[in-house]
């Protein structure tokens, strides 16, 4: 018996020593093929991300949007739109101001890795300030690029990206599009599509797992003498 136990415990660990890492995907609709599912809109103090933004001091449409868009160069597909601006009436200066879209996550922890495909447009010609964006983990910022355009009617194609160690427990992604000019209906717009962050969830250390396949050994030892002692003492 003891000698099984032990022959068990040893291929345990061989087989769960040989297991590779495991990357999680814990983004939901990344790709917006959903629209906005499992995606929430905000807006920073004096921003809004409305496709057609009202007045300044007038209640502001606060919700993104999903529409079809060469993001990545290669072919329209389904993305966020964000028409970021302020509505505060001194535009031209800092900050930034607009909004995004966020997603609160759970997950075991490990090396997290981030990567998005951003593009942004206008129509205006001398219109330099096409966006700021960013994506921010838990309210800090990982990674921005700023458009700044040629001066002509155009759109502009980057990607965002991060590589950082996630503690276990629950965590907060946001996708944010920021500008010091005012919006404008179809003036300028800013897109997110194909994001995405996994997870890459450690193995336990094969010693960790020998301590713990040890402890198992032990226990079926000890009910092993148990089981004997009583058939003896019948």
């Amino acid at each position: 018996m003891v000698r099984t136990i032990a022959k068990l415990s040893c291929a345990v660990l061989l087989v769960l020593s040989a297991v590779p890492a495991k990357a999680v995907e814990v983004i939901t609709n990344g790709d917006f093929q959903s629209g906005l599912t499992g995606w929430t809109s905000y807006t920073t103090a004096n921003g809004t991300i409305a496709a057609t933004p009202s007045l300044p001091g007038a209640q502001q449409p606060q919700n993104a949007s999903v529409v079809s868009f060469n993001v990545t160069g290669s072919g329209a597909s389904n993305a966020l739109f964000l028409n970021a601006g302020k509505i505060n009436p001194i535009y031209g200066s800092a900050p930034g101001e607009g909004g995004g879209v966020s997603q609160t996550f759970t997950t075991t922890g490990g090396l997290a890795t981030f990567s998005a495909d951003i593009a942004a447009f206008t129509r205006v010609n001398g219109l330099t300030a096409f966006g700021l964006m960013s994506v921010l983990l838990d309210g800090v910022v990982l990674d921005s690029f700023d458009f700044v355009g040629p001066g002509t009617s155009t759109t502009l194609r980057n990607t965002l990206d991060f590589t950082t160690n996630l503690t276990a427990g629950q965590h907060t992604i946001q996708l944010q599009a920021t500008r010091i000019f005012a919006p404008g209906g179809g003036v300028t717009s800013q897109y997110f599509d194909n994001v995405s962050l996994d997870v890459l969830t450690p193995v336990p250390e094969p010693s960790t797992w020998a301590m713990l396949i040890l402890g198992f050994a032990g226990v079926g030892y000890l009910a092993y003498r148990r089981r004997n002692g009583a058939t003896l003492a019948a």
